[in-house]
């Protein structure tokens, strides 16, 4: 299958709100310039619209080291308009084991000489533009990254913004914790349509899922509930989450798998 390549950053507020991140260039990946670097912003692109009502998929797939991850994909990612995938290997060649023609983003994260891995967001209409944004974890100094992307909706003035997020882990102060969300607050503040912001957000205390639902709360995100809730958890608290702005969760399911980690959410929306 041929995976249509995302398009560099190319809407306008949310490039010039972001000074400090980065262009993420599909695939090829690399540094690149900020995206306020751009003189003047750029004209969006309209590469197809999303439907007002999504079936979005989010998973930790850890790397896709683990065996029975494909047939685990193709199973519960059918017909999916959105796919979340944070620890996503380029080398895996996640896009290619499902079927249809999907558009690819990928903002780069942990990186050694032999693999590439980040977050990937996959989608049914190309982005009118994908960004990111890279944390580091305080004690290993690898980075966790944060894809950024915007879609046309169908039927509607205002595009969907999705934030594929992969968080801070590893330290007790949850300090670069905190400044990986707030560094997402110019961005939610400066767009007026639906938001998605979906991802293995390490919430494994009390003080960490306290602050990231008081962040949410603050941009106007609720959290998606999960009636049969077999997320997976740390210290007994769910480490993955789907928050949403101006979208209203029809249906929502937890599957349980043993070909990561983690246990992929699946959830239908509804654009308000």
């Amino acid at each position: 299958m041929r995976i249509a390549k995302a398009l560099h950053c190319t809407w306008l507020l949310p490039c010039l709100l972001l000074a400090a991140s980065q262009f993420s260039t599909p695939v090829a990946g690399g540094e690149a310039p900020a995206c306020g670097s751009l003189p003047g912003g750029a004209a969006v692109h309209r590469g197809g619209e999303l439907d007002s009502v999504l079936d979005v998929l989010s998973w930790n797939i850890q790397k896709a080291r683990n065996a029975g991850w494909a047939e685990d994909l193709v199973s519960f990612a059918d017909g999916v308009d959105l796919a979340f995938i944070q620890e996503a290997s380029l080398g895996a060649g996640i896009p290619d084991v499902l079927s249809g023609s999907l558009f690819e983003a990928f903002a780069e994260g942990y990186t050694t000489a032999d693999e590439r891995t980040g977050v990937m967001t996959l989608s049914a209409a190309a982005p009118s533009g994908h960004c990111r944004l890279t944390a580091r974890e305080p004690w290993l100094g690898t980075p966790k990254a944060t894809g950024i992307t915007e879609y046309a909706l169908r039927g509607s003035d205002e595009p969907l913004l999705a934030v594929n997020l992969h968080a801070v882990n590893f330290e007790l102060a949850p300090t670069r914790f905190r400044s990986q969300f707030r560094a997402l607050g110019d961005v939610l503040d400066g767009h007026t349509g639906p938001v998605i912001v979906a991802g293995d957000m390490n919430t494994w205390s009390a003080g960490r899922q306290s602050l990231v639902d008081a962040f949410m709360a603050e941009h106007g995100l609720g959290s998606v509930r999960f009636e049969d809730d077999l997320r997976t958890r740390a210290f007994g608290r769910a480490l993955d989450h789907i928050y949403v702005r101006g979208l209203q969760a029809e249906a929502a399911r937890v599957i349980p798998v043993v070909s990561s980690d983690h246990n992929p959410l699946r959830v239908r929306l509804a654009v308000q």
